[in-house]
């Protein structure tokens, strides 16, 4: 990454995945030699709390913000980090806006739930507004949280269908895996987590991987745009 990236994960609704998402990714992008600083801007502070808990790598700095100082945590964090990872409230608030208006891309996790779709594709219409306010292209994507890995059943597949015709695109999968889970309960992440203890981490860190990767190739689209759009203009 030539420059930081800062990446929120937001959804008007409650217990849709986004701290999870959180974790995982601050796990990987560590793990990939980056320094990476979360903002945790959910009243239940459950990232400090993973903080505090466990052992996390040194990389990864943990700090909580509210929207009245939301903006001087991004860009404290974005003079010492290379990815700044936003965990926003899970309800519609100054402090998601301010997350969204600041961010490189915007993840909307979503379990495939009809409340989560819904209050998703709410978010998504914040995304497109701040996009439109700030003249530049602010990319996102929703990312399916908590999917059972062996079942696919008619509601999901109209809950698909219904991301697919609103032409929202779908940047992952986060499946129902013990790794996942086992990120809390060990309060660290997927490659301090013991293989002894945890089944699963190679098919868990795969998942991550594959986000990672839609994360970087949605930012770089979205950078090439808005780079255009500048040189247009002057």
């Amino acid at each position: 990454m030539s420059q930081t990236a800062v990446i929120a994960a937001a959804n008007a609704k409650g217990g849709c995945g986004k701290t999870t998402t959180i974790l995982i990714l601050a796990g990987e992008y560590a793990a990939q030699g980056y320094r990476v600083h979360i903002i945790d801007a959910d009243p239940r502070r459950r990232a400090i709390k993973w903080a505090k808990a466990g052992v996390k790598p040194a990389s990864i700095t943990v700090t909580e913000a509210t929207a009245t100082n939301m903006r001087a945590e991004i860009e404290n964090a974005s003079r010492e980090a290379d990815v700044v990872l936003i965990d926003v409230e899970g309800t519609a608030n100054a402090a998601l806006t301010l997350a969204v208006a600041y961010a490189n891309a915007v993840i909307i996790p979503a379990q495939m739930s009809p409340p989560d779709v819904e209050d998703g594709l709410t978010t998504i219409q914040l995304v497109k507004d701040m996009a439109h306010a700030a003249r530049r292209v602010i990319p996102y994507g929703l990312l399916w949280s908590n999917v059972p890995p062996a079942i696919r059943s008619r509601e999901m597949m109209n809950l698909e269908n219904q991301i697919s015709e609103a032409g929202v695109s779908v940047i992952g999968r986060v499946f129902q895996r013990s790794a996942f889970a086992a990120i809390y309960s060990f309060s660290t992440t997927l490659d301090e987590l013991p293989a002894s203890e945890v089944p699963g981490i190679d098919k868990a860190k795969a998942d991550v991987i594959r986000l990672t990767d839609a994360l970087d190739s949605l930012m770089a689209g979205a950078a090439t745009s808005n780079n255009t759009a500048d040189e247009a203009v002057a």
